[in-house]
């Protein structure tokens, strides 16, 4: 048996284009990832200049990195699959977690560290980190999670520009149990043979909010009986977890907030890339998306 110490961290990558920005996000790995590692890259039908680059970093780095490529862009979910049986068929149980990133995600320093400190020190199963904007504002509102409107049967999470939360904000600052699994989270194998994989009803569009309700241990039936017993008692959006305190026999939260591991969503907004997310988010995948989760939650996720 593998020694728990010997255990490697894997970060796993979608890429679709938009080579700069893989590049700075494989620097930025490159650059700070202190413990063993591999980087699983699962390519999106990419052109030609980023197959060619990732060709070339398997060449440079070929103990560092694995490759999978698809033709055609599969999804977010499917492609996150598809990294994840991909390393359960080449390394088992033995790795300690694994990091979802997209391309155009940065790491910071201590990044790892903090991971699997966070894992160490606590019951963890899932971990997500601070992710931040480059202007320096939080991404999102670790402290709130997910808010529930019974009343509409509506979903959503409270997204941190809406508060106007800077990144050293104390509400954001502590480590804290979460309701919330972030797309750039990491797992642990327990995790995964405990809650499964990504629903690939979602091909691009909830896929995180669906795995997270999974984790929590909730169904479609627990929503409608909130509404029909009233727990919400008037209010219109109503945090998650106090829904969830309602209830006596839902398993401990194991998601845990590490604000000590950060990381920058460097999303750019450029015409350029305004077009690039308007062919990424087709209206007819999102509301296919969106539909999936009301089937199956009972409940319409909205921004």
């Amino acid at each position: 048996m593998i020694n728990k110490l010997s255990k490697i961290e894997i970060i796993s990558m979608l890429t679709l284009d938009r080579l700069d920005l893989t590049k700075k996000a494989v620097n930025s790995i490159l650059k700070y990832t202190n413990n063993k590692f591999k980087i699983v890259f699962c390519d999106n039908g990419s052109k030609e200049d980023t197959l060619n680059y990732l060709d070339n970093l398997k060449a440079e780095h070929p103990s560092l990195v694995d490759l999978l490529k698809n033709e055609e862009n599969i999804g977010v979910a499917a492609g996150r699959n598809k990294i994840y049986r991909h390393v359960i068929a080449n390394y088992g149980n033995n790795f300690r977690w694994i990091l979802n990133l997209d391309n155009d995600c940065m790491v910071h320093k201590n990044y790892d560290t903090s991971l699997t400190g966070c894992f160490e020190e606590t019951d963890a199963i899932a971990v997500c980190p601070k992710l931040i904007q480059p202007n320096g504002k939080i991404f999102h509102n670790a402290y709130d999670g997910f808010l529930i409107n019974l009343d509409e049967m509506q979903l959503k999470l409270e997204y941190g520009d809406n508060v106007n939360l800077s990144h050293d904000d104390p509400k954001v600052s502590s480590r804290m149990k979460t309701d919330v699994i972030l797309g750039t989270s990491a797992k642990t194998p327990e995790f995964l043979n405990e809650i499964g994989f990504y629903d690939e009803g979602h091909k691009i569009g909830w896929e995180d909010y669906s795995i997270a309700l999974r984790a929590l241990g909730l169904k479609k039936e627990d929503f409608l009986n909130w509404k029909e017993q009233n727990e919400h008692q008037g209010e219109t959006w109503v945090p998650l977890r106090k829904l969830m305190d309602s209830r006596k026999d839902f398993p401990d939260l194991r998601i845990i907030y590490e604000p000590k591991c950060v990381i920058t969503h460097d999303h750019p907004v450029t015409e350029k890339d305004h077009e690039y997310e308007k062919t990424r988010w087709d209206p007819q995948i999102i509301a296919d998306s969106t539909a999936h989760f009301e089937y199956t939650w009972g409940l319409k996720p909205i921004m």
